[in-house]
């Protein structure tokens, strides 16, 4: 650095000869953003549930790093500058964590696109890949746009010809079903869908029952089956005699479990599904020059 004569360069030479802090992720959602932030050599270990198939959105990319087994001397051997947990972690791991002097970091889980963007910019803080993180939040935001753009020019349409928006239910195991304050009601309000557990009012998450189904008569249901091919409840329901007599027939949007568990990137392609399915249903069901 003696013979450095320009601040910006030295300054610039100090950052890029600072290495990047190691990181151990022992959260499923964590080890997502870690994988799509990190440079490969940053990454000692991820969560086990890295390798689930129904919940890792990266799951091919996760058998390339080891698994963390969090116990201390695992910990103490693989040396990571920073653990990654969740809300959820145990108070044993924690304390752990603390008595080993290791720095932990949480990563809170979203419940809105903003908090998703915002988890994307804590990841890129927390392994010094802020461009990175940056660059891709530019990204979504851009496709976020642009899906809005859509969708209020065929919410004019509708309102125009008086016609009430779509109609749609998340609809899960044992009826479970999600209202607007949650990341999957944002993405069914942004898509343009009229989210019939609003009517219930249901704030967050809630069950929807047969009668509700009836009588609020959703024209779309979507699931989210923990793993592909798994059995789809949605499915049976349509079929259920009481539905058939209503003359209940609704549309299934099926969701990719590993696009609902954590949120991510990955929110902005089920919003952009979910407005690709409305498109479709109005283009079926009315006159309007849907485009």
């Amino acid at each position: 650095m003696a013979g450095c004569l320009a601040v910006p360069a030295c300054v610039h030479a100090a950052v890029a000869s600072t290495p990047l802090p190691a990181v151990l992720s022992i959260n499923l959602c964590a080890d997502q953003l870690v994988m799509l932030l990190a440079d490969p050599g940053q990454v000692r270990a991820l969560s086990a549930l890295s390798r689930d198939e129904a919940g890792s959105y990266f799951l091919e990319k996760a058998y390339q790093f080891p698994q963390a087994d969090v116990r201390a001397e695992d910990i103490i051997h693989r040396a990571p500058d920073v653990v990654i947990t969740s809300r959820f972690s145990s108070r044993h791991t924690l304390s752990m964590l603390d008595e080993l002097g290791i720095r932990v970091e949480t990563l809170d889980m979203a419940d809105s696109v903003e908090a998703m963007l915002g988890n994307i910019r804590h990841m890129g803080d927390i392994l010094q890949q802020q461009r990175r993180a940056a660059d891709l939040i530019t990204s979504l935001r851009t496709r976020l746009a642009k899906i809005d753009a859509r969708v209020a020019l065929q919410n004019a349409l509708l309102d125009e010809a008086n016609i009430d928006y779509p109609r749609a239910a998340v609809y899960d195991a044992n009826g479970y079903t999600v209202g607007a304050n949650s990341l999957r009601g944002e993405a069914m309000v942004r898509a343009g869908w009229h989210n019939v557990a609003s009517d219930m009012g249901i704030e967050t998450y809630g069950v929807l029952q047969l009668e509700d189904m009836i009588r609020l008569a959703p024209q779309v249901l979507i699931e989210s089956p923990y793993g592909e091919g798994t059995y789809s409840r949605a499915q049976n329901l349509t079929r259920h005699p009481a539905l058939r007599k209503a003359g209940l027939n609704p549309l299934i949007v099926t969701v990719p479990s590993n696009q609902t568990i954590c949120d991510g990137p990955w929110l902005v392609d089920v919003i952009e599904n979910l407005a690709n399915a409305r498109e479709e249903l109005l283009r079926q069901q009315t006159e309007l020059p849907i485009r």
